[in-house]
């Protein structure tokens, strides 16, 4: 079985404990606005533009076989790439002699995504590290994380994955057998707004979740802190709730950055967050860490910054 893989990221030490490799697989059902890693949302192949790096040479006009590029090589109107047209096929990569064009998302068989994670094994058994699988949403390719995580499994190879919570429950009950930790996203409470911030409403991530403490699954929740938008007390304290019901082995507050923001330049779409500013450096950025690590740590929940 092939999937399609976008990046895989070896000597990682977060996305689980230890030295990890993390898996990135492509797709996504959720479209959050904050989200850092644009590239991973489609299930298909996509053709990246670094502008900044581009020697305006017009080789890639000349080598595209569906006329989907900007036939001006400076771009003095429009924009580099009719996605209407682009079929991702990579002929325009190979003669760019800048770089400047990059294809994220490529087929991989299990057995070579296998094979790379076992290239680290005895980083993993020193540092009690392993695999994580993530996104994207890995569980939009259920049947290829499945078969990952199994081999894995089968090697004596921890496994983790990142997931949203946001597929059917029958899909994670596939997976329980050969998952050891699941890094399970919690990103709002109240599910209206949870859909206008990710697309999607949370009934089925909150069950799933549920499903999954009562399976006895190892679970680290995580949030993630977009000033205004999720971290308003109350959405914290009902978080903190779920937490301490589910009985998770930490919570991990993952604060906002701006630095998948040029990722959306590269892919030439609009970025809906620009002016937020990053956490940290937020006004009330502070408090809300305060506020958020109380509330949890008032439920004898353990609690990170970061993940």
């Amino acid at each position: 079985m092939n999937g399609l893989v976008f990046n895989i990221q070896r000597y990682s030490i977060h996305d689980g404990p230890g030295i990890r490799t993390v898996v990135f697989l492509k797709g996504c059902p959720l479209e959050c606005l904050w989200c850092c890693n644009p590239e991973s949302q489609s299930f298909k192949p996509e053709l990246q533009f670094f502008a900044a790096t581009c020697t305006h040479c017009g080789l890639c006009i000349q080598a595209c076989p569906e006329d989907a590029l900007n036939p001006d090589p400076w771009l003095k109107t429009g924009k580099k790439i009719d996605r209407s047209k682009c079929t991702a096929c990579g002929e325009c990569t190979q003669v760019c002699p800048s770089g400047s064009l990059k294809i994220y998302g490529q087929e991989m068989s299990v057995e070579a995504v296998v094979e790379e994670v076992l290239r680290d094994t005895s980083y993993y058994r020193r540092s009690g590290g392993g695999v994580t699988l993530s996104g994207g949403e890995p569980m939009g390719q259920p049947d290829f994380a499945r078969q990952v995580l199994q081999a894995c499994y089968e090697h004596n190879v921890h496994t983790a994955i990142e997931t949203t919570g946001v597929v059917a429950w029958p899909l994670y009950e596939a997976i329980l057998p050969y998952t050891d930790l699941f890094l399970y996203d919690m990103k709002h409470m109240d599910s209206q707004v949870h859909r206008q911030l990710t697309r999607v409403p949370n009934e089925r991530i909150v069950d799933n979740a549920r499903r999954l403490s009562a399976a006895g699954a190892r679970i680290i929740l995580r949030i993630p802190l977009i000033p205004g938008l999720n971290t308003q007390p109350e959405n914290l304290e009902r978080t903190a709730d779920l937490a301490a019901e589910l009985g998770v082995l930490e919570v991990h507050l993952m604060t906002f950055h701006q630095m998948g923001k040029d990722k959306y330049i590269r892919l030439e779409r609009d970025y809906q967050l620009p002016e937020m500013p990053n956490f940290l450096q937020w006004n009330e950025g502070q408090e809300v860490i305060h506020r958020a690590r109380q509330s949890m740590t008032a439920r004898g929940l353990n609690v990170f910054i970061g993940g």
